[in-house]
């Protein structure tokens, strides 16, 4: 028997990068996977993939793509709604999605308004709304498995990112706010905060690579994070195996941020 059969799994921002790498695990391990994304033909894509897979290995779970805007609590409620339609019930939410792709890092005093403004909206205010719409089919079932994932630049603190390092600082917090709320109704709610992890996205936030092999250089370990090195906290924290960890912040980043 899989790790995650017979459960459904919500995970936000999976089109790519590192919401792909967890979705696809997810799968991989039995769980039926709800691919909740803003980009229509990524979420198709990696649904298709996991049900590629899952044929040609006789094993893992069912997905569906469900596009989504984390900021709009009708979309939200929608994305709920499509998974229990689909595969009865909601076990576990992974809240993902994020504006990190495509940001620039530049000086506190010069980030454009309407920048900041989207980035709090989708890593703040999409946490507490895809929270929100998940909530009821959880404290119905007395169980769940919430994780929010921050950073570790919400501990490190590094220079010219502040809209998207306050934006994780506040998913910290939250999520030890929800763990207390959500806990009486037996719903864990943790957080996964990944370092510097070598996705696309953060090529693209870190042309030069000198830059990443000085983020790099922070660390213990001086190895490049990678999506496989995260993935395993992820699946601990979503199974049955950590029911007694909870508000807490999982950092994984080599040894960046010592806490």
């Amino acid at each position: 028997m899989a790790r995650f059969d017979g459960k459904v799994a919500i995970v936000t921002g999976a089109g790519q990068g590192l919401g792909r790498a967890y979705a696809e695990a997810l799968a991989a391990e039995g769980a039926s996977v709800v691919i909740a994304e803003i980009n229509e033909g990524s979420a198709k894509d990696v649904a298709e993939a996991i049900t590629l897979s899952s044929g040609e290995t006789g094993a893992g779970g069912a997905a569906l793509a469900v596009r989504t805007d984390v900021t709009d609590p009708d979309s939200c409620t929608d994305m709920v709604r499509a998974a229990v339609d689909r595969f009865g019930t909601v076990d576990i939410l992974v809240n993902n999605a994020a504006i990190y792709d495509g940001l620039h890092m530049e000086a506190f005093e010069d980030f454009d308004i309407a920048e900041w403004d989207r980035v709090m909206a989708v890593n703040v205010k999409g946490t507490w709304l895809a929270t929100r719409a998940v909530s009821p089919v959880m404290k119905e079932k007395a169980y769940g498995k919430i994780v929010n994932v921050s950073s570790t630049v919400a501990y490190i603190g590094p220079p010219l990112l502040l809209h998207y390092v306050a934006s994780k600082g506040a998913v910290v917090a939250m999520t030890r706010a929800l763990a207390k709320e959500l806990g009486d109704y037996g719903i864990r709610v943790t957080g996964l905060a990944p370092g510097m992890t070598f996705t696309d996205a953060t090529k693209n936030l870190l042309p030069d690579p000198i830059m990443g092999d000085m983020f790099m250089e922070m660390q213990c370990l001086k190895e490049k994070l990678q999506p496989e090195h995260v993935v395993p906290a992820l699946l601990f924290l979503c199974s049955s195996e950590s029911d007694f960890v909870v508000g807490q912040n999982w950092v994984v980043d080599g040894g960046m941020a010592l806490q």
